[in-house]
Formats: C-alpha cells, structure tokens, sequence
C-alpha cells in the first residue's frame, strides 16, 4: 500500500483525526508521530515521519469539512475562582446557594461546583453558550479536541444548548484559543 493511502486510511478510521485536521488545529508533526506505526505497518516499510507530515498536509488541504466544528454564534464566558467541595447531605442544606453554580449527587455525596469556597482556588468555569438553532452543540468533539491538545478537563457538562467545562486556571487560555480558532 502507498503511503498516502496509509495515511489516509489511518485518518478515515478514526474522528479525532477527522476533526483535527478538518478544523485545522492539527499538529501534523505530532499526528505523523502518532499514526507512525500504523502507517508503517500498512506501507509495509519504515516510513519517515516528513513523508507521512506531507501526506497529511495534502490530506487536510483536501479534506471536506464532513466533520467540522464551530463554535460560531456562541457566547464565551470564565469564571474564575471556583471550587468543587463535597458535601453530606446534611451539610448541604447551610449551602449559600447564591454561590452555587451546580451540583450533583454521587455516591450519598453532593459535588458542588461554587463560587470561591476555597482561599486561593485554581478551577475555572468555561461556560460556551450556542446561540439560536443553526448548528448541533459539538459537545463531543470539543472534549476530543481539548483532550488531544492536553487541555485537563476536569468536569463537561451539557445543559441545552450550553456546555460548561471546568478545568485548572492554567489550561484556560489553551481551550479559550481553540474556541476562539473554531470561530
């Protein structure tokens, strides 16, 4: 098999690659790292990692968007300053729920998510608003593409046509570029 059909069979058979390469926030050095062996083993050689980055190039450069995501229409807030505390529920009842942003009730626990609780915290909340009905809510896709590019997810959650993502101060930044790049 040719190496260019390697490779893209390597990325017709998985979506994480479909979506990274679609949406155009792929490392193509590190996908080349990263499929290497499998694009190896169907050229039936030892491919150089330039070969297989080429011939990703050209495949993202002629790949339909079948899997593109957006995030355009959306409205993007942080919050900063969060905690997650775990209550009894005898405890949660002298909750100031002013300070509530969630909760949930796990093993006879309740995991809230609050604003501070904590004297210095490092969570934020990535609240990403879909506004109107023009498009699905990529939810899925978003935690892959945070995920590939080492954004530490913490909690997603999905309420409607909001996702809220919470994660340490330091991954901010990283996962508010990719959703400004999906615009």
């Amino acid at each position: 098999m040719k190496v260019t059909e390697a490779v893209k069979k390597v990325v017709d058979e998985n979506v994480l690659y479909q979506i990274l390469l679609s949406s155009g926030l792929a490392n193509l050095n590190a996908m080349a790292r990263e499929i290497k062996s499998a694009v190896d083993s169907m050229a039936g050689k030892d491919v150089k990692l330039n070969t297989i980055e080429k011939a990703l190039t050209k495949l993202s450069a002629s790949k339909p968007e079948t899997y593109s995501v957006s995030t355009s229409g959306t409205e993007v807030e942080l919050e900063t300053g969060i905690s997650e505390i775990t209550y009894s529920p005898e405890e949660f009842s002298s909750v100031d729920f002013s300070k509530l942003i969630m909760a949930v009730m796990d093993e006879g626990k309740i995991k809230a998510i609050v604003k501070g609780g904590a004297s210095v915290s490092e969570l934020v909340l990535l609240k990403v608003k879909f506004v109107g009905a023009k498009h699905d809510v990529p939810y899925h896709p978003l935690i892959m593409i945070f995920n590939a590019l080492n954004v530490n997810l913490l909690h997603a959650f999905r309420f409607d046509r909001n996702v809220y993502f919470i994660m340490p101060r330091k991954d901010s930044v990283k996962a508010l570029s990719v959703i400004e790049k999906l615009r």
